[in-house]
């Protein structure tokens, strides 16, 4: 039988990590009740999907880029939807 889902295999190598760190992560793991692999996966994941201040910076600069086109017209039609009731008002008896 096959899964419905896609299965991603990820192989990821880091060298060079201090062997506190090793420890510290070995440790962490165990009293989270989770493997080496579980508690990496976990935290990275959670890392990948908080955005960077880069990425925010980014996302603000191309956010201001875009032309307020839309945002005048809807403020230039209220602005002319509320003269025209003004006026409409000011022609009763």
């Amino acid at each position: 039988m096959t899964s419905r889902y896609a299965v991603h295999v990820t192989i990821m190598r880091l060298l060079g990590l201090p062997p506190r760190i090793c420890d510290t992560i070995q440790a962490r793991a165990r009293a989270a009740g989770q493997s080496v692999e579980d508690y990496v996966r976990g935290h990275l994941i959670e890392l990948a999907s908080q955005r960077t201040p880069d990425e925010m910076l980014n996302e603000i600069e191309a956010r201001l880029a875009r032309p307020l086109s839309r945002l005048s017209s809807n403020h230039e039609e209220q602005t002319h939807e509320n003269e025209h009731r003004r006026s409409a008002e000011s022609a009763l008896p």
